[in-house]
């Protein structure tokens, strides 16, 4: 690619990437263009991205957005970086659920939060339940709360039926 050609590419790459605040890596060597596909298509319906970029052309659009890569094992073979617009950890997610189903694909690092992320730190991210699931284990929760309440509370009115029954039996006897 030319010069000209490939500052244009830079600039375009950091109007992209200025729209985001966290940028995950990930080697995806190995992993077919069918799984590529879906995995774009999985990242876009919840408004993420992953963009496949040169890694000397990755290291100008960083420094331009001042996001620094402590790391330099990082930006080493093949490199996507994958992004959320809205869920910063959708990115994290969805890349581990796809290595879980054994396709080559693993992850090099997080910029996140204005810090780098280790691939421990990032393995970890990546197990935090979605919005929806938090909000479902909640409403489980309370579910949980209202039934337990309501077998005290029929508990105790079996109590009371079973004492009133006794003492209707010792006045019949008297």
């Amino acid at each position: 690619m030319i010069k000209a050609g490939k500052k244009k590419l830079v600039t375009e790459l950091v109007r992209e990437f200025a729209k985001a605040d966290n940028y995950y890596f990930a080697d995806f060597t190995g992993i077919n263009a069918n799984d590529v596909t879906h995995l774009r298509s999985e990242l876009r319906a919840e408004n993420a991205r992953m963009k496949v970029v040169k890694n000397r052309l990755l290291v100008r659009v960083l420094s331009e957005l001042d996001v620094e890569i402590p790391d330099p094992a990082v930006l080493v073979g093949s490199t996507a970086v994958l992004y959320s617009l809205d869920d910063e950890l959708v990115p994290a997610r969805k890349v581990s659920e796809f290595a879980r189903k054994d396709v080559p694909i693993r992850f090099k690092g997080a910029f996140l939060e204005g810090r780098f992320l280790t691939v421990g730190e990032v393995e970890r991210l990546a197990k935090i339940p979605s919005h929806a699931e938090l909000l479902s284990q909640l409403v489980g929760l309370f579910e949980g709360i209202k039934s337990a309440l309501v077998n005290v509370l029929q508990a105790k009115l079996h109590e009371l039926v079973g004492v009133l029954s006794s003492l209707r039996a010792q006045k019949e006897v008297q």
